[in-house]
């Protein structure tokens, strides 16, 4: 361990082991732990913010798990930070309207009663202010997101109709759902300090912290406003290294830190599947039909009868009126409408006949223990599509890109920013 990590550590031990609320403490919590740009992250902060991710992560209130928590928590400071600074830049508002909408969400989420966090917040000796400058940066975030995706190219019908083609392809292969933590590299040199950020992640959520909440207060990406939910992917949609990792979980693991993506990734595994295509004998076909019957005790010599002059009425018969009329012409009792049924309920020997008949399309003779039949659809009801709809499509491409667009950004951010660490 290096002279200044360290100083770090025995410093962030002394503060976080003794109350704040102890008013000789003061001067020593209003030391500067980070200037970033013109702004200064203090030691208050930094104190405040781990006391809050300890309350919402489930994480046990010890000077050994604050320490380890800290190195993580100040990275999400300073971000914090240079997201705020860029929302003021680009004229970004978050109105208090916003932030009560927020905070009534998050109340909602933990099953709270409206208005209560703020006492919850105080009744901990937490400053309900650090817990409203986070909202309202990941407000101005999202914000600052949507403006950079909305100014380039829209999602056009093209990209829909790849996407849907892509899903279609893809029925019957094998799916997962999975929860990510992302830290950004901003520079080649942070890697070391990133990576031991994302293994003290993970060592705290095997150790029983909740990756929602850890999830929400620390990863990087879009996905954090959902608790690192990243949905169903196909396994070809990720990449070589974070697909190895999720197949090799069971539902409920955590990985190790992945290094993928101009970053490190955490992913635990929530649920496998199979993109289910529609069953195709869950159509439903109105069928005609006529029916040639076959007398009692009757040889091949009658059967192939019928079965040309079945063949000989097929090359007459253009629609169902022209089944009807057919029928009659051959005699009573020979035409019957099924009526509209799923092909699943036909009788075996109609079953397979009706299975890929079009709408206006007439069968080859079919022989039954009745006889011969002739089958025409007149309509066909297909059962309802398993994939999502265009507008679903569309917000699901969007999410992906402003997914992209948020690493580039805060990454340019980082790259661009003074950042100077005093502790």
């Amino acid at each position: 361990m290096s002279f200044r990590s360290a100083l770090r550590r025995v410093a962030l031990a002394a503060l976080l082991a003794v109350p704040l609320a102890v008013s000789a403490n003061a001067q020593e919590v209003q030391r500067i732990a980070a200037v970033v740009n013109d702004e200064v992250v203090s030691m208050f902060d930094l104190v405040e913010r781990v006391k809050l991710v300890v309350l919402t992560t489930g994480l046990d209130n010890t000077p050994e798990i604050t320490q380890r928590l800290a190195p993580q928590v100040l990275r999400a400071l300073i971000d914090e930070r240079l997201r705020l600074q860029e929302a003021k830049r680009r004229n970004i508002r978050v109105t208090e309207d916003e932030i009560a909408a927020a905070v009534r969400m998050v109340e909602q989420r933990n099953q709270l009663a409206a208005d209560s966090f703020d006492g919850i917040l105080r009744s901990r000796q937490i400053d309900p202010e650090t817990f409203l400058t986070q909202l309202r940066s990941e407000i101005a975030w999202l914000k600052l997101v949507q403006q950079r995706v909305q100014s380039n190219a829209t999602v056009s019908e093209e990209d829909i109709d790849d996407e849907l083609e892509r899903l279609r392809d893809s029925q019957g292969k094998p799916q997962l759902r999975y929860s990510e933590i992302f830290l950004i590299v901003g520079r080649p040199d942070q890697a070391t300090v990133v990576r031991q950020d994302a293994e003290r992640l993970v060592e705290q959520i095997r150790g029983g912290g909740d990756f929602i909440a850890i999830a929400r207060q620390f990863s990087e990406v879009a996905s954090a406003s959902q608790g690192g939910d990243v949905g169903w992917v196909l396994r070809d949609q990720l990449a070589e290294e974070v697909a190895a990792a999720l197949v090799s979980l069971r539902p409920g693991e955590v990985s190790d830190p992945i290094q993928s993506g101009g970053g490190f990734l955490i992913v635990q595994l929530r649920d496998r599947r199979q993109i289910a295509a529609p069953d195709p004998d869950e159509a439903q076909v109105e069928l005609k039909q006529i029916l040639l019957p076959l007398p009692e005790n009757a040889g091949e010599a009658d059967v192939e009868t019928l079965v040309a002059l079945a063949s000989a009425v097929r090359e007459t018969v253009a629609d169902c009126d022209d089944m009807s009329r057919a029928a009659s012409e051959i005699g009573p009792g020979t035409s019957a409408d099924l009526g509209l049924m799923r092909i699943k309920d036909l009788p075996p020997d109609i079953m397979s006949a009706a299975r890929g008949l079009a709408v206006g399309a007439i069968s080859q003779p079919v022989r039954t223990a009745r006889g011969i039949h002739l089958l025409m659809a007149c309509n066909r009801i297909d059962p309802p599509s398993t994939l999502p709809d265009r507008d679903q499509v569309r917000q699901a491409v969007n999410e992906k890109r402003s997914d992209r667009e948020s690493r580039r950004y805060l990454r340019d951010l980082r790259r661009s920013a003074f950042i100077d660490i005093r502790i």
